[in-house]
Parts: C-alpha cells; sequence; structure tokens
C-alpha cells in the first residue's frame, strides 16, 4: 500500500515531517520544524547516507500530550505505510511528549518546542512581531532541552529549570544556579530565537543568574506579578518506572491471539533464538522497548504491530510514555544487538568499524576480511588506548588486605596475583615531550572489597600528586588494556595464589601439591606487545578453539594448539613455559589430537560447545555497540543525574564545569572539565558506580574499564570518537560573560 504524501519520502539525506489531519499524513513547512503542537501526532523520518546506494532510515512517530487515539493510531499505521513504501528498511520510534529519545531531540537543536493546541484549532500560531501579553517557557533538560509553555506563574518555577518569561517585547531569561556552560549557551541561543523568529529582533533580552543584581531580580519577579528567588524548590522529577527488576533485561517471544501471550526465554540472548515467523520483545532497563518482527511475520501483523506494544505495556503496568523501536528482521539497530551474546557480523560491518588502529591488519581485499575480524577480536581490551609504545618507566605497589609493598622486579618477570590488587604508576613522555602518566588500578577477580578501596584511595592519592600530569585508568582482570600489557613487554601471567599462602603455586582443587597439575590460557596478538597467559581452572570445559592452552602436569607440560589459534600465540607459550613452568618436557600438541592423558589430567574431554571462539563473541561486542555520550549533572543537594546526549554529539556538546561518559561498551571514558566543582570531585567513583549498575547490559562496576580523562589531556583514541577536535577549542570560546553582552548589545534601542 502506498501514499501520495510520501512518494517522495527519503529521497536524500535530511528530515522530512508530517502532521496527521483527519487521519491523513500531510507534509509541514520546514519553518515548523522542531515545534510540535501537543493535541497533534506527528511523523518524522530521519535518512541517512550519502547515496542511493548506503541510506538508511529512522521513522518517528510522536504523540502530543493531548492527541487524541484516533491520531495516534493512525500516526502508527501511516509510519509502517512509509516504511514499505522506503523497503522496509526503516526503524521504528514511538516517542510520547516529554519523553523523547536523545536521538529524535537531537534533530532539533538547541531545543525542541512544545505549543499549545492541534490542527482543529487552527495551529494557535503566534503572530510574528506581535509581542505577548505574558508567556512563560520552561526549559527542562540539561543538555537535550525541551521548551514547554507553563501557567505564567510564580507557583510554575523551580530552582532546577531555566525559565523564560515574555512579557510584551521584554524577554526574561531565569538561569539556574550552577547551570553548566554549555547549558548556558542553549540557553540565550533559545532567547536570541525567540527575540528574532516571534519579535522580528525588535524585543529586549534581561538575564538573570546568581551574579545579577537584587534589583535585576525583583524586576523578573515584578514582570511575573508574583512570588521572589526564595520561594524557589528543587523540582525531583524522574522517568523512572516500576519494573520487576530495577535493571533486568528480558526477551520474550510473543504467542498472538485475542491476548498475547508472553513466553520468557533464557540468557544468554542468541540471534538464533530469533525466530523469521515470530514475534519478539526485548524489554531494557535503559534503552526502552523493542518489538522484532521477523521477516516472514503477517503483514496485517507487522501493520498493527502497535497494539501488540500496547497490550504488553498495558501487561507490565508500565506508562505510555515508555519508548518504543520497532525492528524488522535484517535492520537491527546497534543498541539493540548489544544485549544478544552473538550476532552475525557482516562484511560490511567490519569494513566500516576498521579504524587507525587496524591499519597495519586489513587490506581492502574481501579475502582479508575474516582474518581481519578475527584479529579484532582477539586483540585486547582497549586496543586504541596508547599513551606511548609502552618505553617507560614504572613502579608496581601490591595491595593485599591491609597490607602493602611495592613489587620492585615486576617489570623483569610481571606476575600478578588474582587475589590481590596492584597500583601501577607508569611515567612516560608525551608528544610535547614532557613528563606524564598513567596509574593503572589492576584488580584481581578474587581481590576483597578492602583491597580494591585501597588500591583506588592510593591511586587517587598519587593523581592528586601528580596534578593534571596523571591519567587514572581502572583495570579489571581479564580486561586488562592494550597499553597495560605493552608495559609488560607482552610477558604478562596472572597466576592463582595469595599473601596467605605465601604465594605458592597451587591450582583451583587446592591440590597442586598432590597431583602437579595447573592450566594456562596464552592468548594475544602481537608479540612483545599484548600476549599474557592466565592461569584458568584446570577442566577441559575452559578450552577453546582460538587460543592456546598450557597444561602442567607432574611430567610433561602440554601445549595445545586451538585449531583457531595463531603460530604467535604458540611462541608466546613456549617462552611462557620456559619461565613460568620450569625444566620438564614440552609435548606440542594440535586440537583434536590430544593423547589420552591430556584428558585424565583434566578429568575427562569436554562435551562440544556451541561457542567454542572467544574471539566471535568479542568481536560481536566490539562491532555492534553503538558508542554514546552521556551528561551528568551532580545538582547542588548531591543528586547525580545522567543525559544521553543525542548520537551525532560533537566536542561542542563537553562543557568544561561538566563531567560525561563516553561509553564505547567495551571501555568508559570518563571526560572531566577543568572547572568541575568540588561537589563533583567528591562522586566521581559513584558516578561511574550508579551509571553501570542499571544498564541492563552484562557488566558490572568490577568488570568496566574506566579510563579517566581530563580537558586538555585526552588520548588520541578519545578524540578520534569525535568528528573533529580542535585542542585551541576552550581557549577560543567565547565566555558565558561575552555571550551575554552580545545578547544585550542585540536588544532593539
Amino acid at each position: 500500500m502506498e501514499h501520495p504524501a510520501f512518494s517522495e519520502a527519503g529521497q536524500e539525506p535530511g528530515i522530512e515531517i508530517w502532521t496527521i489531519d483527519k487521519f491523513e499524513p500531510v507534509p509541514i513547512e520546514q519553518r515548523m520544524y522542531g515545534k510540535f503542537y501537543n493535541g497533534d501526532s506527528y511523523i518524522v523520518l530521519k535518512t541517512t547516507g550519502d547515496d542511493t546506494t548506503s541510506l538508511s532510515y529512522d521513522a518517528h512517530f510522536w504523540l502530543g500530550g493531548n492527541t487524541t487515539q484516533d491520531k495516534k493510531g493512525s500516526a502508527a499505521i501511516h509510519t509502517v505505510t512509509l516504511d514499505d513504501m522506503l523497503g522496509g528498511r526503516a526503524v521504528h520510534h514511538r516517542e510520547v511528549q516529554g519523553h523523547e529519545s536523545s536521538q529524535f531531540l537531537g534533530y532539533f537543536l538547541p531545543a525542541i518546542r512544545y505549543m499549545e493546541g492541534g490542527n482543529e484549532s487552527g495551529f494557535n500560531q503566534v503572530e510574528t512581531n506581535a509581542g505577548a501579553e505574558k508567556r512563560l517557557l520552561k526549559l527542562s533538560g540539561c543538555d537535550n532541552m525541551r521548551i514547554l509553555e507553563v501557567p505564567a506563574e510564580a507557583s510554575s518555577l523551580t530552582a532546577n529549570h531555566c525559565f523564560i518569561l515574555e512579557v510584551d517585547h521584554d524577554i526574561f531569561v531565569l538561569m539556574p544556579e550552577g547551570a553548566k556552560a554549555t547549558q548556558r549557551r542553549k540557553i540565550i541561543s533559545v532567547a536570541n530565537t525567540l527575540r528574532d523568529d516571534y519579535h522580528n529582533g525588535r524585543a529586549t533580552i534581561e538575564i538573570i543568574d546568581e551574579f545579577s543584581s537584587d534589583d535585576d531580580v525583583a524586576m523578573f519577579f515584578e514582570a511575573l506579578g508574583s512570588g521572589s528567588k526564595d520561594d524557589l524548590v528543587e523540582e525531583d522529577s524522574t522517568d523512572m518506572y516500576a519494573r520487576e527488576d530495577i535493571s533486568a533485561v528480558y526477551l520474550y517471544r510473543v504467542l498472538l491471539g485475542d491476548e498475547i501471550e508472553l513466553v520468557e526465554l533464557r540468557k544468554p540472548y542468541k540471534q538464533n533464538k530469533l525466530s523469521s515467523d515470530g514475534v519478539y520483545i526485548l524489554d531494557t532497563p535503559c534503552s526502552g522497548v523493542y518489538v522484532w518482527l521477523g521477516r516472514d511475520v503477517d503483514a496485517e501483523i507487522k501493520k498493527n504491530y502497535n497494539d501488540i506494544v500496547q497490550q504488553y505495556l498495558d501487561l507490565k503496568g508500565y506508562p505510555a510514555w515508555v519508548h518504543v523501536t520497532r525492528l524488522s528482521e535484517g535492520v537491527e539497530s546497534s543498541i539493540f544487538k548489544q544485549y544478544f551474546h552473538n550476532w552475525d557480523t557482516g562484511v560490511s560491518t567490519i569494513r566500516a568499524m576498521v579504524s587507525e588502529i587496524d591499519a597495519g591488519y586489513y587490506s581492502a581485499d574481501a579475502d582479508e576480511v575474516a582474518t581481519t575480524a578475527k584479529i579484532i577480536g582477539k586483540s585486547a581490551a582497549a586496543r586504541g588506548y596508547m599513551p606511548d609504545a609502552g618505553d617507560g618507566s614504572l613502579t608496581v605497589t601490591r595491595i593485599a588486605g591491609d597490607a602493602e609493598d611495592v613489587t620492585e622486579n615486576l617489570a623483569e618477570r610481571p606476575i600478578l596475583y588474582q587475589s590481590d590488587v596492584y597500583v601501577v604508576k607508569y611515567q612516560y613522555a608525551d608528544e610535547n615531550g614532557d613528563d606524564a602518566y598513567v596509574i593503572y588500578v589492576w584488580i584481581g577477580a578474587d581481590a576483597d572489597a578492602d583491597s580494591k578501596a585501597a588500591g583506588l584511595s592510593q591511586a587517587a592519592e598519587i593523581e592528586e600528586e601528580l596534578g593534571g600530569n596523571a591519567t587514572l585508568v581502572k583495570v579489571p582482570q581479564g580486561k586488562e588494556p592494550k597499553h597495560f600489557l605493552s608495559i609488560f613487554k607482552g610477558n604478562l601471567i596472572i597466576l592463582f595464589g595469595s599473601k596467605d599462602n605465601e604465594y605458592k603455586a597451587e591450582n583451583s582443587r587446592n591440590s597442586y601439591e598432590d597431583d602437579g597439575i595447573r592450566l594456562f590460557r596464552v592468548e594475544g596478538t602481537e608479540l612483545g606487545v599484548d600476549m599474557r597467559a592466565i592461569q584458568v581452572p584446570e577442566t577441559a570445559d575452559v578450552l577453546e578453539d582460538d587460543d592456546v592452552f598450557v597444561l602442567e602436569t607432574p611430567d610433561v607440560v602440554y601445549v595445545r594448539n586451538g585449531k583457531e589459534s595463531d603460530s604467535k600465540e604458540n611462541e608466546a607459550a613456549l617462552n611462557f613455559v620456559k619461565q613460568g613452568v620450569g625444566e620438564k618436557e614440552i609435548i606440542d600438541v594440535q586440537q583434536g589430537e590430544e593423547p589420552e592423558e591430556f584428558w585424565e589430567a583434566l578429568g575427562g574431554a569436554p562435551e562440544e560447545k556451541e561457542d567454542a571462539s572467544g574471539w566471535r563473541l568479542t568481536l560481536n561486542r566490539r562491532v555492534t555497540t553503538p558508542h554514546t555520550l552521556t551528561a551528568v549533572t551532580v545538582t547542588i543537594t548531591g543528586k547525580i543525574k545522567y543525559e544521553e546526549l543525542p548520537p551525532k554529539f560533537t566536542q561542542e556538546d563537553l562543557s568544561d564545569d561538566g563531567v560525561y561518559i563516553l561509553d564505547s561498551g567495551e571501555e568508559l571514558y570518563m571526560w572531566q572539565g577543568v572547572n568541575i566543582p568540588e561537589r563533583v570531585k567528591s562522586v566521581r567513583n559513584k558516578i561511574i558506580e550508579e551509571y553501570i549498575e542499571d544498564d541492563g547490559l552484562d557488566r558490572t562496576v568490577d568488570t568496566a574499564i574506566v579510563v579517566g580523562v581530563k580537558q586538555g589531556r585526552e588520548p588520541t583514541v578519545f578524540k578520534r570518537l569525535f568528528p573533529t577536535w580542535d585542542d585551541d577549542m576552550w581557549n577560543n570560546q567565547a565566555s558565558y560573560e561575552d555571550i551575554k553582552n552580545e545578547a544585550k548589545a542585540a536588544n532593539s534601542k
């Protein structure tokens, strides 16, 4: 089915918008883009790409707070029609007024605006240059701004929102105390737009902030007609809603009938569990609800999928504003894929994610794709974070409970014990030849809470002593960054053992003195750089196809080469045997040719695994996980708030008095501006804890890599995640005072 209103839709990159009028989609003028009447429903198409062969589509249907059920239904159905005309390649998003996704809000910067009325009322448009008897606009959100008209009275004001009061041709801006620099710029930009678009430039802007005189503040409240700044209280608004488990992710197969039935699927979620003739719902704590439709699902079901959504929301008791995304088989979004244990990664996807750090591995020849994918999947964590080549000097402190000691020879014989925490102070020369430092806090898998706390505390003290030249990186065992491995020249060994047993050799069964059996995994991609040997439980279940394993027995050491392992890993394993196991006979065996004695030492041969190659799972995570930038606000009362920015974030979104989390899925970069207030500095660890604990992904505070990034000392890999980067941006940026003065200078005389 086609509709003439969509006949030329999606032909080139950009935004197109239709409103629903008498059940039909009607295109609106571009001058009205970003202005939405609360009595209406809209369809917004975002077309992305460079040419007709690479265009992709996001189709949003937006529902106003006062829209009718008929308009809601028409918007949903016509969005399906639009998608059909685009070849079924669009991702659908349901957006509800006041709860829009950051992606949607990013289309309408500096702020989306809600307007009273709808098409039945003739849109109630404001006349250009007509002035306004009295109108109060509330700007909610710090970085994703929404403009809502509220009653022009003192009871509408709050202490943590910005307000714009229009009285005839006077525009007053009431700035919240503690507003970030980026927020202040956006607010003044909105005020300038109001003056230019609605008052034909003939209006006066007055900015009221914490620097204003008592007389200026009194002038605002006199214009409003009542109230004072002392009456303002902080509004504690939240988009949270009741879920069975606040941080859980659920995947259901939907059985259709008069009433839907849900069949819950168990983790780990895998792509091959999604059937082409089925309908599935993925329910996440932070990304909303996803409806996945297989390619063989009946067309009528696809057309009316919103009925399934509504039944699901009713069944769960969720509010109507929960964000809903509809996905068709073959056009899944990267955010959806990140919740799955594995996902088939296509050749084009692998090519798209190859960057400068892979340049030495990759050629454009299709035959190289599989090899490249494997290397990307097997390379160390945070592979782009390379401050230098690892040739600097280091000091290592081992922390075990309440004891700590400086380990002098760790560079020559790098052995870490998984019951301990290690603080590694690494010194190198930066690109300007100045001394710089990375402080790594390596946390063993079995380290206790006291050791973790002591390690982080000591690292913070060292960071404070070194001032702005230090980068703090938290490294959980198993997620060692490539640079961390490189400072040990690819010779790192991680062992069982503890201070309690004087770090004697042991195994997972505590039987090493009796049976002499230990098992190690050796993995990596570059000799002398990222190789590492990790002791693992001595059972066949841990064996994988893509690594080399070293099995130590009383008389013989077996070096078992997985069928997808690399010759470099075999060489690293032989080096490890020489330095870590001692003088014993070495038997090199290939997977599938293991002698019976090999399996006896491990308690028997393993059952066949569905996922026998760990690199494929790592590749999936690295390819499918989207990069996100989240602004962090710590209120005067100490509450931490998070606001994900639109996907097309830029350096200009970073405020020198703010904290931001750039999330790559594997590592978190916590960027800190030079002017962040003390209340933010004091809760840095808590910011990360709260960010991770409710995201629903398979990571915890203990398993996430966290790289501290300071303004002006950003690593290259961080800068690459932005479209452009200007090291001098903050030096050349106009100050808040300059922007205020510019706004006042443009006031009509």
